[in-house]
């Protein structure tokens, strides 16, 4: 077996958080919510006080993003 070496992991980690840092609030929210904290769209609009399409876009934009400034 065989595993990455740490230094990998820790420049992902680096580079992930400040592509979520470059993200706009509400998509970096909306995000979290959904993509780190296992909420459900529905769950996260309501938390966020928004309509569900609102957040189901906002998910979608900020994937797009971070895939953008992760490549």
């Amino acid at each position: 077996l065989t595993a990455e070496a740490a230094q990998e992991w820790k420049a992902e980690l680096t580079s992930l958080q400040a592509a979520l840092g470059a993200l706009p609030p509400e998509h970096r929210e909306a995000i979290v919510m959904v993509g780190a904290a296992g909420l459900s769209y529905e769950e996260a609009a309501e938390i966020a006080g928004c309509a569900l399409g609102t957040i189901k876009s906002r998910v979608n934009r900020a994937r797009n993003r971070l895939a953008e400034l992760m490549d």
